[in-house]
């Protein structure tokens, strides 16, 4: 909507003020398409702002749940059997640690050498399972009592392969498997039993690229567990083999559908479940298995990741051999989340998000997480020696948030106009007192915005009184009108900056007007 407004000049000339408004970025962040081409509803930058479908917010923040683990926190675990009976383990270098409730840990409840864990949960009819692989240690056990890391002589027993070979478990229609490590085959056992003799399924002439096989993972066609269940094999060098049927013993009963070039995978934890359809991370981005199964080669235009792609591309190319890359589905907040770590065990690690409504992208910051896991519904990573509950409160264990968006370059509908940018104003949704910066580019310049935010109780600012950068609002929920002045500047399209601090309350983005004069032509 563009609304127009007169004022007369000394000259007696009648100067034409347009404001222009249009929305907050809620078309998410876009680092595919030229700066001259972005929509209006799109933006070069949003961090820790989540794009919902009218507005965006500032992310939740995070509270520490668990201290005191020795050595670093490599992967989290959820063991699930009845209704209240959850429990949360974290495992790292040292062992694995019982991380259900918050405070300090007690010591390991089985010991590892290696905390890079994939894991299941299993159920044989008799007891329900978390079976926990790493490739060098044992393969862990639990019952919901007791943990054992199982060899050819415990109780279940694993035999036909030296057990510290299995580097992931796998669960497809009653029947428990596992992969090897460094290996183009799988290993099965009997349906409907967690122990015994393995056999050998060999699938290395499937898999014309050679490689091994990084991950496996029951896709569920139809959001259920039936029928159209599928078993999804992927290569290091990015095949993906999909057989259908329950016994691979039988050929009548196990039959492959096709081979298919998905790009090479990230890490080991590169698929999840998402409603009725498996989610690939490879180096090109993230896929829905239905897209890579139209053709042998899958087309990059269907990554769910593709508005974000040179991010992507340049986070896979720069950190893809990082540990710590994982994809996870967060359903309360209708997210799915991208783990991308730089440097392990460092804090240089972010999140690429994207609401799983609109599949507008953003980027999470400070939240230095190793790995992703729902208990009790809830998202939590791990940290160090901690284990953080994430999107939670409004502040990261007692630091601000800080969000900063800029929007895509605008036009205002009169790209050979010459323009006087005069005030800039975003339209926010605040439920107390919070401060904030402004400032503009134009001409796809990109400058820092100038000041620090930050946040700070205090009583409320009187309006049409109180200054801008200065002062704050009231404690009452309310809408921020207030036209801000950083500088005016001159150019043909402008981009507005918002940076926001907060460590108490929530705040959301619902819109953005711009203030503008003719400048001259091209």
């Amino acid at each position: 909507m563009i609304r127009t407004a007169k004022r007369a000049k000394a000259s007696q000339r009648q100067r034409i003020t347009t404001v222009s408004s249009y929305p907050a970025p809620v078309g998410g962040w876009n680092t595919r398409d030229p700066l001259a081409a972005m929509k209006p509803t799109e933006a070069i930058s949003l961090d820790n702002w989540f794009p919902q479908p009218g507005h965006v917010e500032i992310r939740g923040g995070s509270s520490s749940h668990a201290t005191g683990m020795t050595g670093n926190g490599k992967t989290l675990m959820v063991y699930n059997a009845m209704a209240g009976t959850a429990q949360m383990f974290c495992a790292t270098a040292s062992g694995i640690f019982n991380v259900s409730s918050a405070g300090a840990v007690g010591a390991s409840v089985l010991a590892r050498t290696n905390g890079k864990i994939q894991w299941k949960m299993f159920g044989d009819g008799t007891s329900n399972w978390l079976i926990a692989c790493n490739g060098v240690d044992a393969p862990a056990y639990y019952n919901g009592t007791t943990w054992t890391a199982v060899t050819g002589a415990t109780s279940p027993a694993l035999t036909g392969i030296t057990t510290t070979k299995l580097v992931s478990p796998i669960v497809y229609k009653g029947r428990l498997m596992f992969l090897e490590v460094d290996s183009l085959s799988f290993w099965y056992l009997s349906a409907g039993i967690a122990g015994g003799a393995l056999t050998e399924f060999d699938l290395s002439a499937e898999f014309k690229r050679g490689g091994y096989i990084v991950a496996a993972e029951n896709w569920t066609r139809d959001a259920g567990d039936g029928a159209d269940d599928v078993m999804v094999f992927v290569s290091s060098q990015g095949e993906a083999v999909v057989y259908q049927g329950n016994d691979p013993s039988s050929a009548a009963n196990w039959s492959k559908i096709g081979t298919f070039f998905v790009g090479k995978p990230i890490g080991r934890k590169c698929m999840t479940q998402w409603g009725g359809d498996l989610v690939l991370l490879t180096e090109n981005g993230t896929f829905p298995m239905s897209a890579a199964m139209q053709s042998a080669v899958i087309d990059y235009k269907q990554a769910l990741s593709f508005k974000i792609e040179t991010a992507f591309t340049d986070a896979a190319r720069s950190y893809g051999s990082v540990y710590g890359w994982t994809i996870v589905v967060f359903p309360l907040r209708n997210a799915l989340i991208v783990n991308v770590p730089q440097v392990e065990d460092q804090e240089t690690h972010n999140q690429y998000v994207m609401n799983t409504i609109t599949k507008s992208w953003c980027r999470f910051l400070e939240w230095e997480a190793e790995d992703f896991v729902l208990y009790n519904n809830d998202l939590y990573y791990c940290d160090g020696t901690s284990v953080i509950k994430a999107w939670t409160g409004m502040n990261d264990q007692g630091s601000n948030i800080e969000a900063y968006a800029k929007q895509s370059f605008n036009f205002y509908n009169t790209p050979g106009l010459l323009k006087q940018f005069k005030l800039f104003r975003p339209l926010l949704s605040v439920n107390g007192s919070i401060k904030y910066l402004v400032d503009i580019d134009v001409d796809f310049e990109d400058n820092p915005i100038s000041g620090q935010a930050s946040y700070t109780p205090t009583t409320g600012a009187q309006w049409d009184v109180s200054n801008w950068d200065q002062s704050y609002w009231s404690a009452s929920y309310a809408v921020i009108k207030e036209w801000a002045t950083p500088g005016e500047w001159t150019g043909y399209c402008a981009a507005s900056k918002l940076k926001v601090a907060t460590n108490l309350l929530a705040a959301k983005w619902a819109g953005t007007d711009m203030m503008w004069e003719p400048a001259g032509v091209l």
